[in-house]
């Protein structure tokens, strides 16, 4: 009996927290999912009033993200020549030395 009243309760505060841990862990992936549901509502109502506008922001952020650590310049063949937002003179640095 002295066992089970030493046991029980250790065992009965482990389990209250583990549920608080749980509960905790799914109010936060709840939310992170609310959160990027918003998001995504956002960008198809901006995407149903501008089609093409949402399109090309979209492809411009990815190749962003894409492309931040690579040391290339591209060139755009519609623009007739480099993109005007390309660090230029840090290339030209990088390359002479």
């Amino acid at each position: 009996e002295g066992y089970a009243n030493d046991v029980i309760p250790r065992a009965r505060g482990d389990a209250a927290k583990i549920l608080q841990e749980a509960e905790a862990y799914k109010q936060q992936v709840v939310a992170a999912a609310e959160g990027e549901a918003s998001r995504f509502i956002a960008i198809y109502n901006e995407y149903a009033k501008a089609k093409k506008v949402t399109q090309e922001r979209m492809y411009l952020e990815t190749m962003e993200k894409v492309l931040a650590d690579i040391n290339k310049v591209i060139i755009d063949k519609k623009a007739g020549g480099v993109v005007p937002y390309l660090p230029l003179p840090a290339l030209s640095k990088k390359a002479t030395n």
